[in-house]
């Protein structure tokens, strides 16, 4: 292999080092980070941390109804839903940043292809 086909082994654990501090990092993020969520009518808030936890339920007075509690019910789940949606959008946009640059370390693997250099061919004889 020539040396501009050499692969950079150093700078290659470097950008893994950086890149696992970075995800240590983000998780410590998203440890403390909180959304809100609302029911479809807006009467029912949910407030959901990064952890997935339920850390606070407003439901206005007007939705409680002794002779519909499953109308309610519905209501608080939207509103969970809705708050874990955000959380799980915000953690994708966290990670999607961070481990972009592990297509990079692939690609250093690879000799800079997007494919790998080599496939492996397995045989298609299997004992019995």
């Amino acid at each position: 292999m020539p040396d501009e086909e050499q692969i950079d082994f150093s700078a290659l654990a470097d950008r893994a080092r950086r890149m696992q501090g970075a995800v240590a990092g983000a998780q410590d993020d998203l440890r403390t980070m909180e959304a809100t969520g609302h029911s479809s009518d807006g009467m029912v808030t949910a407030t959901v941390s990064g952890e997935s936890r339920v850390v606070d339920l407003r439901v206005d007075p007007s939705v409680i109804d002794p002779d519909d509690a499953e109308r309610l019910a519905v209501l608080v789940l939207q509103a969970i839903d809705s708050a874990h949606d955000t959380v799980n959008e915000r953690r994708t946009e966290v990670f999607s940043g961070i481990t972009g640059g592990l297509q990079g370390i692939l690609a250093g693997l690879n000799g800079g292809q997007s494919e790998p250099a080599v496939v492996p061919q397995f045989s298609k004889y299997r004992p019995r």
